[in-house]
């Protein structure tokens, strides 16, 4: 019975230790499973998770009950001023310049609350697009270096059947082995690009920094023009971007402050001379805030031009550089150039790969900030690279 007892526990322990075990390598393939990622389920990954926009969403709570309680308080002065049969507050000239100038500001702090909500989603967007260019960046310059590795790989090949069928000196070998090693040594930093822009996206994302992702966009290689002029561009600005409309809201908070004020200061009093500077200092800081947004919108629309003009014009320099390529290494075959003249063509094919990404690249990047300059600056997010 004893026996019986010790191998039913025998059989327990084995089974629990494969349940245990089989639940373990779930988990690790579960953590180990590549996680397919488009812009638009990045975007969707970080809104869920951004504390932004809950913030956001927060503020335009506080305003609308800051607003709520002035509106209270006037109530309450009414009811107690409608018992005692006389205006003993509201007919004062503090009280009314309180509660005018608090409406004011009621007002304009909620409808910045509002519009800062559509800013932080924007905002979460563009920066999540802007991080996925990024790494769309590294991967491609990845997908160029290997590329290129393959190639020497096969100029080494062709090299040592050369040398052994007595047709070119060992030197010829030696070279294609030192550009082979460079060639690597390049792949080598590329996948270390790779994989830092990779943990910046899942960093932005709030993913495990450890987590397999895979890209499945790409960046869109055809140039087009916008839907809009760069003056309409302007126009949207200056109606809806956050900071423009800050600093007129700030303005008109100082000019209401200078117009009550007016009417109780003389000019010749301290205070009317303060609130006085107050209104041109707000009046100047919109003017200024106004010219930087367009200044940044001008520029970013150069870019733009710039990149959509290259991308036609590295297209056929790309097309040139892979024909001379192909040349010279069948020219390198039949024996008329040496190995060097070859290197040279494969430099050259990668330059122009690296050129042509780069304005690819800054292409997509210039479109998405001269989409979202209308609402907030884009100036210093994200830089337009170049290799």
């Amino acid at each position: 019975m004893q026996k019986a007892l010790l191998s039913k526990m025998a059989i327990f322990v084995l089974v629990l230790s494969l349940m245990i075990s089989s639940i373990a390598f779930a988990q690790e393939n579960s953590d180990n499973e590549v996680l397919s990622l488009s812009v638009e389920d990045a975007v969707k990954i970080a809104e869920e998770n951004n504390q932004q926009i809950k913030l956001s969403q927060l503020a335009l709570q506080k305003a609308q009950l800051a607003r709520k309680e002035l509106v209270y308080q006037e109530k309450k002065v009414k009811e107690e001023e409608d018992m005692l049969g006389r205006e003993i507050i509201s007919g004062t000239f503090e009280y009314q310049y309180a509660q005018d100038l608090g409406k004011k500001q009621a007002d304009i702090g909620v409808d910045l609350a509002q519009r800062g909500i559509e800013v932080a989603i924007k905002g979460v967007e563009y920066g999540i697009e802007a991080g996925y260019y990024g790494a769309l960046l590294a991967k491609e310059n990845v997908a160029i270096a290997q590329a290129a590795v393959d190639r020497q790989q096969e100029m080494l090949r062709i090299a040592e059947a050369k040398y052994k069928a007595g047709t070119v000196a060992k030197t010829e070998v030696l070279n294609a082995q030192v550009q082979l090693t460079k060639a690597e040594g390049d792949l080598s930093k590329a996948k270390s690009s790779e994989e830092k822009a990779y943990i910046t996206l899942k960093k932005l994302l709030g993913l495990p920094l450890d987590k397999n992702i895979n890209l499945t966009d790409s960046f869109k290689e055809s140039p087009e023009n916008l839907d809009v002029t760069l003056d309409e561009l302007i126009e949207q600005a200056n109606s809806n971007r956050i900071d423009i409309v800050s600093a007129e809201g700030a303005f008109e908070i100082a000019k209401l402050d200078f117009e009550l004020s007016s009417k109780a200061y003389p000019s010749n009093t301290f205070t009317y001379a303060e609130k006085e500077y107050a209104m041109e200092e707000a009046q100047l800081k919109l003017s200024n805030t106004k010219s930087s947004a367009e200044a940044e919108i001008r520029n970013t629309w150069l870019d733009f031009e710039d990149a959509k003009t290259n991308i036609p014009v590295l297209d056929k320099s790309l097309e040139v550089a892979q024909e001379s390529l192909r040349i010279a290494k069948l020219s390198y075959e039949a024996g008329l150039v040496r190995s060097v003249d070859v290197t040279a063509a494969e430099d050259g094919l990668k330059q122009v790969q690296l050129q042509r990404l780069s304005a690819i690249y800054n292409y997509n990047l210039a479109r998405l900030k001269l989409e979202n300059s209308v609402y907030f600056s884009t100036a210093g997010n994200a830089s337009s690279s170049s290799m």
